[in-house]
């Protein structure tokens, strides 16, 4: 497959959609994308279906209404884009990253190939900061995060926005963050010795992999701990969800000019990774 990506316009008034192929990374292809929102999903099963795509719609419901003032709902969407997506799908190989940007007038998505982490684990960086209106993918995000994304470099993969006045944390400027902390010793399996610790839901985005962990930790009897302060010295692990890593462990926490180490290897960490993995395909659909 050629490494440029396929761009499907589709044009409100008329129904109709025109194909080209573009040079532009998912990166570019937003912040070129003008005003609207937007969603990025991603495919499985060598492209045939495409994860959590019923949440994906309804993110894009929401935001929608939201940002730019829409009423319709989440299967409005389906329906609408399902026969694109089918069409660009059609038109690529192996597995791609889904890019869907909603403008006034017109739906532009972008097929590009998927780039998932290039290591198991990943350093992150603290730093001073949060969105407005984090409930919604506004595709103004973009722009505001691009000088933060600067700072993004091996082996840094993220930047997660915190107020150190207030001694929290939020999210990162394309994932989720969570940390681990201990809360026992001697459970079996070993993850029932630890907690997850989150952001409160309405300080941050919901992504579509941070729901899933959380149906997981329902589903296994994980306590969950909305407590975002920034007690570095007593998590056991960390981690970054978001379409491209799933879930990718942290072993390293960059602030100013200090770093903590966090176990890479956690064991709550490794189940939920390894869980989210598994439920990929049961997760997806055909569309």
């Amino acid at each position: 497959m050629s490494t440029r990506s396929l761009v499907l316009d589709y044009d409100f008034a008329s129904g109709k959609t025109a194909a080209h192929r573009s040079d532009l990374s998912a990166k570019d292809f937003m912040l070129l994308g003008g005003s609207g929102v937007y969603t990025a999903m991603r495919t499985v099963c060598g492209g045939r279906r495409i994860f959590l795509f019923d949440d994906h719609m309804q993110r894009l419901s929401n935001s929608h209404r939201q940002v730019m003032g829409g009423h319709h709902e989440p299967q409005y969407w389906r329906e609408l884009l399902s026969p694109v997506l089918r069409n660009g799908l059609s038109q690529v190989t192996g597995e791609s990253k889904i890019t869907v940007l909603v403008g006034q007038d017109r739906v532009r998505v972008q097929f590009a190939t998927l780039h998932g982490p290039t290591s198991r684990h990943c350093w992150v960086r603290l730093i001073d900061g949060h969105r407005e209106h984090p409930e919604a993918k506004d595709l103004r995000w973009v722009h505001e995060r691009e000088a933060l994304e600067r700072l993004i470099a091996p082996p840094v993969n993220e930047v997660v926005l915190v107020s150190w006045h207030d001694r929290r944390f939020y999210e990162g400027l394309s994932s989720n963050f969570f940390a681990v902390r201990r809360v026992g010793t001697g459970r079996d399996p070993a993850f029932r010795n630890f907690e997850l610790v989150s952001a409160p839901l309405d300080s941050v985005l919901l992504g579509t992999i941070m729901k899933l962990v959380l149906r997981i930790c329902e589903r296994d009897g994980i306590a969950v701990a909305y407590e975002p302060w920034l007690e570095l010295e007593q998590w056991s692990g960390a981690f970054v969800t978001s379409t491209s890593r799933l879930v990718l462990p942290v072993e390293r926490i960059v602030h100013g000019e200090h770093e903590q180490r966090v176990d890479g290897d956690n064991p709550l960490v490794d189940h939920l990774r390894q869980s989210v993995e598994l439920m990929m395909v049961e997760q997806s659909v055909e569309v």
